[in-house]
């Protein structure tokens, strides 16, 4: 069998001008003719190669249609709606197909692999070409409808797994196909008569039957009776999961097997299939697998694009379609209430009298604004009739949206939330057994240090905010800063179980040696300075330890705020903000300090003047 190989070697998959240059350099070469096992090999070691050979055409050769001249090697891509273990065990694919290979994307939670087939003979017509792949395109419609286009590329891939190296995949199986002694001279031939259309294409009107008119009318009445809906009673937490799976091709009065006209444009070639998910979840998809307008969605995505209109718009008009009520609970109703009364009082006048310290330290930085988003997010999540609870879990990208937030940012104000516990991470053995095992396989199969948190909210109530006021006090006497939300920074401030109850996947971690040490010249340089002096500054502490290496003042400021809280416990220290009144008490001059400038003042704690006390008590004694 002939082809055309690509000389470089990748092992990952190429993009921007990598593609470009593989382009410019793969139609240079002369075509190879080689066996399976061979094809195997040069695949294996990352080399892009086009199943096709081509010809001159007015003196040029193209990596293009016009001068495909022709193809024993056909491929079919898969990106989804079929797992390898499918495709391993797919009868027709074991019967035709020699072997399929995964691509450089291909991952244990999303499986991308190509199966590839060698025909018993070449073909050397295009539309013969062509109306094999829709043939197979019909009988696997998860397949990329990319793999239509006999001039592409197809790159490399990590692995191959033989069906039988011996397999053909018969042409003359296939109905449609000239297959011909004569096909080579007709091929060059310019059959210039107009020839009658014996298999003309369906329209869309036999296709689709009048349900996508009535959707995009929001036809509701007429569509109910055509669909025969009763109606149904779910929790709100069950909706989304009962619509994506009622069957996308009912749903549209989709009624030719295999691919269709796509409902979203015209075209000649249907592209378009519904398939249920490969994740197993029950949920239908639609996909057009067109190159030029490509959409996958659930029937949420595909009622916004027909009524162009926002994603909850298309829930309630599904809810309404299909007759949907929500059942609620006494309880879980008044929970819900509950809620909101919690987002309202973090929206009142009366918080920052009710708890002054909570509204300081969580308004400082929109940790009140975060708080109120995640209560909104939360609501959804209720569970539990008799006994409701929040425990949700959004993934911090997916929380980093909601809040307008970086990542890191995001992750950072989560764990803000389960110090003052305001949000509880569960630990494993309070994760439900079905999350926790879809969290560490997405762990395990994306390379994540960490598993996604599943968190709980505990609901409003005075003597609950009470605790957290207090907590928030100490926040403030100790100096805390956002850079304290670390395991070490909890550890230091407010000691290894708290560390272990935030940071419950951290468990017992060991602090570095060079953390240590920069933490031991913190306490030592503090304490020589208020012991000649009686006070110190962050930043004459930290001018005067001296490491170089870069980024080490970013450093030395973590550090230095990761055990400010430890330092104040451990020595009777206190930090407290300067002001021409506190200069002049401590006798700090000019020279010192500039008049301008009024940094925070770590100093010993002063002791409570006593002496009424003792007056008291030497009366006593007179007496």
């Amino acid at each position: 069998m002939k082809m055309i190989f690509d000389t470089v070697e990748y092992s990952s998959k190429p993009s921007g001008s990598e593609i470009g240059a593989i382009n410019n350099r793969i139609i240079q070469y002369l075509p190879v003719d080689i066996d399976v096992a061979e094809m195997v090999q040069e695949v294996t070691k990352g080399k892009t190669f086009t199943p096709a050979i081509f010809k001159l055409v007015n003196g040029s050769i193209k990596r293009s249609k016009v001068n495909w001249e022709s193809q024993q090697v056909i491929a079919l891509d898969f990106d989804e709606g079929l797992t390898l273990e499918e495709a391993k065990n797919n009868t027709f694919f074991q019967q035709n197909a020699a072997f399929l290979y995964t691509t450089f994307r291909h991952k244990e939670s999303h499986h991308k692999f190509r199966v590839v087939f060698i025909l018993d003979r070449p073909l050397t017509r295009y539309e013969d070409f062509e109306s094999l792949m829709d043939s197979l395109l019909e009988r696997y419609p998860q397949a990329d409808r990319a793999c239509r286009d006999g001039s592409r590329l197809f790159f490399g891939g990590r692995e191959a797994i033989p069906f039988d190296f011996s397999n053909r995949l018969r042409t003359s199986s296939f109905a449609g196909l000239n297959i011909t002694p004569l096909q080579d001279i007709e091929s060059n031939l310019d059959m210039s008569v107009t020839r009658v259309n014996t298999n003309p294409k369906p329209s869309h009107s036999v296709i689709y039957a009048n349900h996508v008119e009535l959707i995009r009318n929001r036809n509701i009445k007429e569509l109910q009776e055509l669909l025969d809906l009763e109606t149904v009673t779910v929790s709100n937490n069950e909706v989304l999961d009962y619509l994506k799976k009622q069957d996308l091709r009912v749903f549209l009065g989709i009624r030719e097997e295999g691919n269709f006209i796509d409902i979203f444009h015209d075209e000649d070639n249907p592209s378009a299939s519904i398939y249920q998910s490969y994740r197993n979840n029950g949920h239908w998809l639609y996909k057009c697998h067109s190159t030029s307008r490509p959409f996958t969605g659930t029937i949420l995505h595909v009622v916004q694009r027909l009524l162009e209109c926002s994603v909850v718009e298309a829930k309630k008009f599904l809810m309404e379609l299909y007759r949907i009520e929500i059942y609620e609970s006494e309880a879980v109703r008044e929970f819900k209430e509950s809620i909101d009364i919690y987002k309202e009082l973090l929206r009142s006048e009366e918080l920052e009298e009710i708890h002054p310290h909570f509204y300081k330290v969580f308004n400082r930085y929109g940790h009140l604004q975060d708080l109120y988003i995640l209560l909104d997010l939360a609501k959804e999540f209720v569970t539990n009739d008799s006994d409701p609870r929040i425990v949700f879990y959004h993934s911090i990208r997916t929380l980093a949206q909601h809040f307008g937030r970086s990542t890191s940012a995001t992750g950072t104000r989560m764990n803000f939330f389960t110090l003052f516990k305001v949000t509880k991470k569960l630990d494993e053995s309070e994760v439900p057994e079905k999350l926790l095992s879809i969290q560490k396989k997405n762990k395990r199969d994306n390379y994540y240090q960490y598993r996604s948190n599943t968190y709980e909210l505990p609901i409003y109530t005075y003597e609950f905010f009470y605790h957290v006021d207090e907590m928030c006090k100490i926040w403030l006497e100790k100096g805390c800063s956002g850079r304290t939300i670390s395991y070490e920074g909890i550890m230091r401030t407010f000691g290894r179980q708290e560390a272990d109850r935030i940071f419950p996947q951290d468990n017992g971690k060991e602090i570095s040696e060079l953390n240590e040490e920069v933490v031991s010249q913190i306490h030592l340089t503090t304490l020589r300075l208020i012991e000649y002096k009686g006070w110190a500054t962050e930043k004459e502490v930290l001018s005067r330890i001296p490491y170089y290496f870069k980024g080490q003042q970013e450093f030395k400021t973590q550090q230095f705020k990761r055990c400010i809280g430890e330092m104040l416990d451990s020595y009777g220290l206190e930090i407290i903000p300067s002001n021409k009144k506190i200069k002049e008490e401590m006798g700090i001059t000019e020279e010192e300090m500039s008049k301008f400038s009024f940094p925070k003042i770590i100093r010993k704690k002063l002791v409570k003047d006593c002496r009424p006390l003792q007056v008291k008590e030497n009366t006593k004694l007179i007496s």
